[in-house]
């Protein structure tokens, strides 16, 4: 068990993004999947498990969605059913790995997130336009539905990041056909359109990971504020490391002499404030004393043998 256990958490340690959504997706699925078998026993367990879900799924009718803001986070992390799961999470593997190979987890990781979002907007924009037009006796609001629930969105923006960084790209579909990706990603949007909206939930995340990918090759990045965010979270979560002076027994030229980047050789009367102390601190504490250069070993030393 204690293995297990420690093999969900090393994705989580060693930042591989494309593992930790899976597992998110997964972890959500089988919770709602235990509560609902939990309150299968109570007298209202019906009545308790539609609220669970309707806090989870994005609600599109404007009132209502902003009674619920969150939703528009949690759904992109929710499914109905297994297969539902299933197909999204194969598909965010394979393009995923992608994306995350060639720009990194945290890039990833802010597709993802702007996929869901702008595509969870898009949809609440034109469902309520679309309600109006009704209420003008313009259209009927046929097969559009006022609640969505899934990570297809945001698959759908690391499917078209992926796209937008390597469209020549090609591979096994399915371990049978050599395709090139960007057809098997239109060939999938178009096919979502038989249900509309999914056609409409998916388009908005193709775009969405189509136009990060394009900001990005400019010099924008959207995701700015989710790196922060994440950092921030990380951050909350990982005690301070107190990092100790090391007490060396040889001589500051011994200290100088021990591997390091440069050939810096300090004033004999200088020695470091302690804002530069605190910084090599830090410096120790995220990469380890070996990844101290020459000078800052030195700046360390002096600061072991300044007297008060």
């Amino acid at each position: 068990m204690a293995s297990f256990i420690d093999d969900i958490k090393s994705p989580f340690k060693k930042g591989n993004t494309l593992v930790q959504l899976m597992l998110i997706n997964a972890g959500v699925f089988l919770s709602l999947i235990l509560l609902s078998f939990i309150f299968s026993f109570s007298p209202q367990g019906a009545a308790i498990n539609k609220t669970i879900t309707d806090n989870f799924e994005l609600v599109a009718p404007i009132i209502q969605f902003i009674q619920k803001p969150w939703t528009l986070i949690t759904y992109c992390f929710t499914h109905y059913g297994f297969l539902h799961l299933l197909f999204n999470m194969l598909t965010l593997f394979w393009f995923g790995t992608l994306v995350q190979e060639f720009i990194g987890s945290r890039k990833l990781l802010n597709i993802y997130i702007i996929g869901g979002l702008v595509s969870g907007l898009i949809y609440i924009a034109i469902y309520n336009l679309l309600a109006l037009a009704v209420q003008s006796g313009g259209i009927h609001l046929n097969n559009i539905s006022p609640t969505i629930l899934g990570a297809s969105a945001a698959v759908y923006a690391v499917m078209f990041a992926a796209v937008a960084l390597l469209p020549e790209y090609e591979f096994y579909l399915f371990g049978i056909v050599l395709i090139k990706i960007k057809y098997i990603a239109w060939f999938f949007l178009l096919l979502s359109f038989i249900v509309p909206s999914s056609g409409v939930s998916h388009l908005g995340g193709a775009l969405a990971g189509y136009s990060y990918i394009s900001l990005l090759r400019k010099g924008i990045d959207l995701g700015s504020p989710i790196e922060a965010i994440s950092d921030w979270w990380s951050n909350f979560w990982v005690a301070k490391p107190q990092a100790k002076i090391p007490q060396r027994k040889y001589s500051e030229s011994t200290v100088a002499s021990k591997g390091g980047n440069g050939n810096a050789n300090l004033d004999p009367n200088y020695f470091p404030d302690q804002d530069e102390v605190d910084a090599i601190l830090d410096k120790i504490g995220k990469s380890g004393y070996e990844s101290l250069t020459k000078e800052e070993k030195q700046k360390l030393y002096r600061a072991s043998q300044k007297k008060d």
